[in-house]
């Protein structure tokens, strides 16, 4: 398997970087849903605890202008409760972003520092990890690719990654073969980019044949 035929297959070599990594939890749909909630959660709790706040201290300042009790022990209570749970979905939702998950997924697993490989052919994709572990994922277990700048994702039929292949490990004049074979592989056609525009060819054929009774002239 050479990294340039598009008939055998392509292998790609990189040093896994903390980014890469970001770019595998940015991709999970799962984790962007769950964090969403969580900022949702600590958006109206913290404007239910702003208003039970302002009815409080209203409370308490009435106490002194009238000499009433004020607010009752109970509401103090409340108060603390809905600010430490607005403090705990902020914090992990914070805990959840993918650079946050990167960097402590980075410092947690030294196994994944070194040289990576990616073998793509036609059964599917192998990576290989620095310490020689081989995991197989067979073409019938991907459902689609995402693509960024930086990596190709595939995604499999629940839109969770299962790998990330870095463009950096294949030389530039390669990508546009290894786009194609992967879209092939996993859709069995052509990728997006690389679908005629049939408006454009039509507009052509349009502009062809008004021209051709002028040229007969």
């Amino acid at each position: 398997m050479t990294s340039s035929d598009p008939v055998a297959g392509f292998s790609l070599t990189y040093e896994l970087q903390p980014d890469d990594l970001q770019d595998l939890f940015a991709a999970s749909a799962e984790r962007k849903r769950r964090r969403g909630r969580l900022i949702f959660a600590a958006v109206v709790w913290a404007l239910f605890g702003a208003a039970f706040t302002a009815v409080t201290v209203e409370l308490d300042r009435l106490s002194v202008v009238r000499n009433s009790s004020g607010a009752p022990s109970w509401m103090y209570v409340v108060d603390a409760v809905i600010w430490l749970f607005v403090a705990l979905c902020a914090v992990t939702a914070w805990r959840l972003s993918p650079k946050r998950l990167a960097r402590r997924t980075w410092r947690a697993s030294p196994q994944l520092h070194g040289r990576h490989r990616d073998e793509v052919g036609s059964g599917g994709v192998t990576t290989v990890q620095p310490d020689g572990t081989q995991t197989s994922i067979p073409w019938a277990n991907i459902g689609s690719i995402r693509e960024t700048e930086k990596v190709f994702d595939l995604l499999d039929h629940r839109g969770a990654t299962r790998v990330i292949l870095p463009k950096r490990g294949l030389p530039r004049p390669d990508l546009p073969a290894l786009r194609e074979f992967l879209h092939r592989s996993v859709n069995g056609c052509l990728s997006p980019a690389a679908i005629p525009d049939a408006g454009a060819e039509s507009k052509t054929q349009n502009i062809k044949s008004r021209r051709s009774p002028l040229g007969r002239g």
